[in-house]
């Protein structure tokens, strides 16, 4: 019977911190400048064998699509940069290259 004060001293001080509210986030003053969004790039490239597309969003590539004019299935090349669990590039000696994709299964 000495330790029932302390569930009830738990629980009220546990309701206190639930019903704190975060702090809101004050406007931004008329006329600041905000951060500008960064830029996407669709950029399409057609030769005698190949149709390419790449997508790039703030100046990163984030994927490249290629489209044999043989009768084969496209497929993409995921950059190398670090984001897909590989490294930047090889000792940091030479240009990073991506690694071929095919999409088997497309729904």
């Amino acid at each position: 019977m000495r330790f029932a004060p302390f569930p009830l001293l738990l629980t009220l001080c546990c309701g206190a911190v639930l019903a704190q509210t975060p702090a809101a986030q004050p406007a931004p003053a008329p006329g600041a400048k905000l951060a500008p969004e960064p830029r996407i790039e669709h950029i399409h490239h057609e030769d005698a064998g190949s149709t390419i597309d790449e997508l790039r969003y703030g100046g990163e590539t984030q994927r490249i699509t290629v489209q044999p004019k043989a009768n084969v299935p496209p497929y993409e090349i995921q950059p190398n940069d670090g984001t897909h669990g590989e490294p930047a590039a090889r000792d940091g000696i030479g240009p990073s290259r991506g690694q071929r994709v095919w999409n088997i299964l497309k729904y």
